[in-house]
């Protein structure tokens, strides 16, 4: 099983087709293919059944055994981006009782862990890349996951839930540095005490509990920490980034469309308003709540998006590409003392690896906080924040 996938991963990486792959060739060229080297009988429609309807929704396959449904997967078309499809796949695998969901364009599969505790967002839990991460790490966790004979076992659901917990404690440790700066920030009585009761073992004497805050106060600047790197990198989140490198070369002062056609019914947060925006997170928070983001446009480009995340990864990416030597820089950008740019993925909650980079960066962020570490982004390469205009409604 091992090999056959390895070999079909290698084929794929080599198809210089793959790109234009519409929907239905993504099913038959890559999904289908590769749930048959999975152990999945694709030819029999009672356990890889297409299509199937749920409350008016129709999923693309959905796995089953013995006559019930146990795994829902749904198609995009080769490299379509996933995010505005992930709400209804994991609305429709929970009204039906499908304990597992992939969300995959043939190339990026999407994990989620229906029963897992949180909304919709929170349900991911691992995420595989065909063609950017390495096979020997991949497959073994694919075959772990979604394999016939392994899930009949129930040994796929226990992988999926020890995946679930590690993800889960990664991010935990991330807030690690957090709350060890609000314990210095805003001591609590027990810390506070315990320091006052370390002291009087040492002396003798207890100090007053003003003292021992006074002292805190004084040291806290030098006990700050900032995310430190983990030695064993998390598997990346599966990146979307746009193709954008060089087309500010090929296409000068065209309007380039990197997403879906969107609707001209749009407001402008330029102009006149720009002397409204500050780099403060409150004001910038204010100013953007509620609002999504259609295009933007920087350096005489204009940049069709479908997320604020894709607006940051877009503008990494062009960044990336126009300044390789010392686009590494962008490591020492943070935000309330929260990282935003890391070379390892379980530093970050939500990580994308930006193009032709080993590096990530942090996309679980409000509006407020992407347009500052934009605004950060361009005074790190040399320009003013009012070189971004946003497009937003």
């Amino acid at each position: 099983m091992k090999k056959q996938i390895m070999s079909f991963v290698s084929e794929l990486k080599s198809h210089k087709k793959l790109t234009t792959f519409d929907e239905a060739s993504t099913k038959q060229a890559v999904v289908l293919r590769l749930l048959s080297f999975l152990g999945w009988d694709i030819f029999n429609v009672e356990e890889v059944y297409p299509d199937y309807s749920v409350n008016n929704t129709n999923v693309s396959y959905a796995l089953r055994i013995r006559n019930t449904n146990k795994i829902f997967i749904e198609v995009k078309r080769a490299h379509k981006k996933l995010d505005p499809y992930q709400k209804d796949l994991i609305s429709a695998a929970s009204r039906d009782g499908v304990n597992l969901a992939i969300l995959t364009n043939g190339i990026t599969w999407w994990f989620y862990l229906i029963s897992a505790p949180g909304d919709w967002k929170q349900k991911w839990f691992h995420s595989v890349d065909l063609l950017k991460q390495n096979p020997e790490i991949f497959i073994p966790n694919m075959i772990n996951l979604l394999s016939k004979s392994k899930f009949v076992k129930g040994q796929s659901m226990r992988a999926a839930k020890s995946l679930f917990q590690k993800k889960r404690q990664k991010i935990a440790a991330d807030f690690l540095p957090e709350a060890w700066n609000l314990i210095l920030t805003q001591p609590n009585k027990i810390f506070v005490e315990l320091l006052s009761e370390q002291t009087e073992k040492l002396c003798r004497y207890k100090l007053k509990a003003k003292t021992v805050e006074s002292f805190l106060k004084k040291h806290q600047d030098r006990w700050m920490l900032t995310n430190k790197a983990s030695s064993v990198a998390a598997p990346p989140a599966a990146a979307m980034e746009p193709e954008i490198s060089n087309l500010h070369d090929e296409h000068p002062n065209k309007t380039i469309t990197l997403s879906e056609p969107y609707s001209k019914k749009q407001k402008s947060l330029s102009g006149t308003d720009t002397s409204l925006i500050h780099t403060d997170s409150v004001d910038l928070a204010e100013i953007y709540k509620e609002k999504t983001i259609e295009s933007f446009r920087f350096n005489g480009n204009t940049y069709k998006v479908e997320s604020w995340a894709e607006m940051l990864t877009t503008l990494c990416a062009y960044f990336a590409s126009a300044n390789k030597k010392d686009f590494e820089k962008v490591l020492w950008i943070s935000n309330d003392q929260k990282a935003r740019f890391s070379r390892y993925g379980d530093q970050l909650r939500m990580p994308e690896k930006i193009k032709r980079t080993d590096i990530y960066v942090e996309t679980k962020m409000n509006p407020g906080e992407v347009v500052r570490t934009c605004y950060q982004l361009l005074a790190e390469f040399g320009f003013n924040k009012n070189d971004l205009d946003l497009e937003v409604t």
